[in-house]
């Protein structure tokens, strides 16, 4: 018996060091298991997620262009800005409008049960949005909270399908997140009065019509002054002279400048009365959270709102009040009076000057990058993506954004993602780690398509054509 037991003994023995062997392999083959790396790129722990840090060496009190120039964009700011208050009729059309019911009727998506929709239920949503009368109403408006601008009108999201690559934070009825006291016009009322169809400077969709009030002639005079604050802090509470609460103003919101001292700007906030119509009140806000508007374009000021917005949570569409690529880009650049649209390609191609790159090769687009841009004042595109130039550090392009994830693909050409989820400072190759070989589209230089320098009148040298490979 003894020589059967030893045998039984040897035999386990294998089993455990073959089942051994065989978890190792599989974990090393599929990525997974205990000892798989945390969702955290090399570039952001090896670089300073500090933009000051990116000052040694630089002038930080020296303008980056001249006031002149500064305040001509400035009052551009303000003409796109108010634009809506001085339109008596919807940009936007009914075909505009139907355009999203008729795709999202196509593709119902998911829900937030994660549950495939049928038609109907889109169907139900055009029922109530009674756009045979549109428009119903025209009227100036401000938004009383940070709100949000929907597809259609309704809360629920639209997700492509479960997986990280579509499902959440990807609501596609996210269309963008809006600050509070934004000015509007109010062209649509659904059936229901639940929802508004309002047109933005920089889009049209759906708000709560609990999140927008109508102004009258005085208060556009009173609001439209001339002077505006606007806040290089992030979500400050803002309440009136007796210590009421009515909400938080993000970065980039702005709001008319009454009187000012050493320390408080006193300026006027938008809320409703008893009967949902927008009134004044008067509220302090320290300097410390807000400037006059345009900020003078200095590196310490630059970096100063750049820090204020370093590693904040990635918001697709301004998702829970969070930043996705662009917005980040629009809210940096409004306190020094920069007006850009909401859309990454937009931004690229209607900002500034836009200079293709998409036939040079990745080493050729950072040579370009470094030897043409202007830091703090340069937008990077790829589709579907906006960057901020920084300038360099090691001899490599830095850039500032909000990202979701990296693409990764493996020895074995499997693709996959590795999240990020908020801003941050990366080199032009973010995730490069996780790109085995040459494999196409892996690496997020080979897809930057185009650099756009948005200021006019800084001096660079004279740009050629680039030249393809």
């Amino acid at each position: 018996m003894r020589p059967r037991k030893v045998q039984i003994k040897t035999l386990l023995k294998k089993i455990r060091i073959c089942a051994y062997w065989g978890i190792l392999f599989f974990m090393i083959f599929s990525g997974c298991g205990c000892c798989s790396p945390p969702d955290v790129i090399g570039d952001i722990s090896r670089l300073q997620q500090d933009h000051t840090f990116y000052l040694s060496g630089i002038s930080a009190e020296q303008p980056i262009v001249d006031d002149a120039t500064q305040k001509k964009l400035s009052e551009d700011y303000t003409r796109r800005y108010f634009s809506v208050w001085h339109q008596d009729r919807p940009r936007c059309t009914r075909e505009d409008i139907l355009w999203d019911f008729d795709k999202y009727g196509e593709n119902p998506g998911y829900g937030e049960n994660q549950r495939k929709r049928d038609r109907g239920w889109t169907e139900a949503l055009k029922q109530s949005a009674v756009l045979d009368r549109y428009p119903n109403r025209g009227e100036r408006g401000i938004v009383l909270e940070n709100t949000n601008l929907r597809a259609l009108p309704t809360s629920s999201p639209h997700f492509d399908g479960l997986d990280s690559g579509s499902g959440y934070p990807f609501d596609r009825l996210q269309v963008s997140a809006v600050a509070v006291n934004t000015p509007v016009y109010i062209s649509h009322v659904s059936q229901d009065g639940a929802w508004v169809h309002v047109e933005t400077s920089f889009y049209f969709g759906w708000l709560p019509a609990r999140d927008v009030a109508p102004v009258d002639e005085s208060f556009v005079r009173y609001w439209q002054n001339g002077r505006y604050a606007v806040m290089i802090r992030d979500s400050i509470p803002i309440s009136d002279g007796n210590g009421r609460f009515y909400f938080k103003a993000p970065l980039g919101a702005q709001f008319p400048i009454l009187r000012e001292d050493r320390e408080y700007f006193y300026v006027g906030i938008g809320v409703a009365d008893e009967n949902r119509q927008a009134v004044l009140k008067i509220s302090r806000i320290s300097r410390d959270a807000a400037a006059q508007r345009p900020l003078k374009m200095t590196r310490a000021n630059l970096a100063r709102v750049g820090n204020e917005l370093i590693n904040k949570p990635y918001g697709w569409g301004g998702l829970n009040q969070n930043r996705d690529c662009s917005l980040l880009t629009m809210d940096f650049f409004a306190p020094f009076g920069i007006w850009l649209p909401r859309n990454s390609g937009q931004q690229a191609h209607e900002a500034g000057r836009f200079i293709d790159l998409g036939n040079l090769s990745p080493d050729k687009k950072e040579a370009m990058i470094l030897q043409y841009g202007v830091p703090y004042a340069t937008l990077i595109w790829r589709k579907g993506h906006i960057m901020l130039y920084m300038g360099s550090h090691d001899g490599k392009a830095l850039v500032f954004h909000s990202m979701w994830g990296v693409s990764t693909r493996d020895f074995m050409g499997r693709k996959g993602r590795r999240i990020v989820g908020h801003s941050a400072i990366t080199t032009l190759r973010p995730g490069i780690e996780f790109c085995s070989g040459e494999a196409s589209g892996c690496d997020p230089l080979q897809s930057v398509l185009g650099m756009t320098v948005l200021l006019p009148d800084v001096t660079t040298p004279s740009i050629p054509a680039p030249k393809p490979n």
